[in-house]
């Protein structure tokens, strides 16, 4: 049987992220051989690191980045370390061989970077207390809805970065990800303003052609699609884009330990509650993994030892679950 398969990478800050490395780490090294790789992988925040990673085909590229976690520093913009650390992270993991790997392929990936496009309802520039507002957004994310902290006056859009996307899905929320722009959409992707510093302006990216990007920033790409179930099935600016990036199963790289699929990093809506996606879980067209464990290292976790020993963690779930007859027959298709 013929099956094709799509990955969709959790976000959840650098100690989870670790675990989901060695995770996906094992499952590459299963899935490579038989040819059950991907033909589609996404994510947002670490999971857009991680989903670049997995979009080089190998898995080696996997545990390049997390034996180098935290040793490997350059100067960045604010004078914020982990931002630092992440930028240099992306470019010495994606560089000129992964980056090869990554555009060059034959067939191609289809690699989705999710990013939130802020802007001020009322026009007025983007300044230190909307970063403000969106980091408070951000770190109340786990309270229940009534003390979570949802400002008012900004617009929010999802804003996908698309390895060769074709002409027809091309819009304002559909971009092309490209060698120019890769290393910054990754990092824009991961990025909470205040804990990681300014925001990315279109500029930056080099956007600024979209009547939207006016006065814009560009952010974490969680605060908007964290998991695209729901926008891809309802949205029509996402149709196409949905029907691109379609497969015969999806398998979820979750970072919640109760294995829930969070819409958006605000946790307003679980789509794992659904009852299509319960449905997808008895037929086999979706399987979630999820930590089976506490996680060690924290959200901002620089220190390397640490992140390998989540990485090992990680590595250890995943053997098991790799022989385990549930995901062994969601592999076979």
């Amino acid at each position: 049987m013929d099956t094709t398969f799509r990955w969709i990478l959790d976000s959840g800050g650098a100690g989870r992220g670790a675990w989901q490395g060695g995770v996906l780490y094992e499952f590459m090294r299963r899935c490579r051989p038989s040819g059950a790789l991907p033909r589609t992988v996404m994510g947002a925040s670490v999971g857009a690191y991680a989903a670049a990673d997995v979009a080089t085909g190998t898995e080696e590229t996997v545990i390049k980045g997390w034996r180098h976690w935290g040793t490997l520093e350059s100067p960045a913009r604010g004078g914020n370390r982990f931002r630092a650390l992440l930028q240099s992270s992306i470019r010495y993991v994606m560089a000129a061989r992964e980056l090869e790997a990554v555009f060059d392929a034959d067939p191609p990936r289809r690699l989705l970077i999710f990013t939130t496009r802020v802007r001020r309802r009322d026009s007025r520039p983007f300044g230190r207390a909307d970063r403000l507002r969106l980091f408070l957004k951000a770190a109340t994310r786990k309270l229940p809805g009534a003390w979570k902290y949802l400002p008012g006056g900004y617009a929010e859009d999802p804003v996908v970065f698309a390895l060769h996307p074709p002409p027809e899905i091309r819009s304002e929320t559909v971009r092309p990800l490209t060698r120019e722009n890769y290393h910054r959409v990754i990092e824009t992707s991961c990025l909470i303003p205040v804990a990681m510093g300014d925001p990315v302006t279109p500029a930056e990216l080099g956007q600024g052609g979209y009547p939207g990007d006016a006065g814009a920033v560009f952010i974490d790409g969680g605060y908007t699609l964290k998991m695209p179930f729901g926008r891809f099935r309802s949205d029509p600016a996402f149709a196409p884009l949905a029907r691109w990036a379609a497969a015969d199963r999806t398998l979820v790289f979750c970072c919640d330990p109760k294995g829930a699929l969070w819409e958006t990093s605000s946790r307003l809506h679980r789509f794992d509650r659904e009852p299509e996606a319960r449905r997808a879980l008895r037929e086999r067209r979706l399987l979630v993994i999820s930590p089976d464990h506490e996680i060690e290292a924290g959200f901002l976790c620089r220190d390397n030892a640490t992140a390998l020993r989540t990485f090992e963690r990680g590595r250890e779930q995943a053997r098991r679950l790799l022989q385990s007859d549930d995901v062994l027959a969601f592999l076979r298709g």
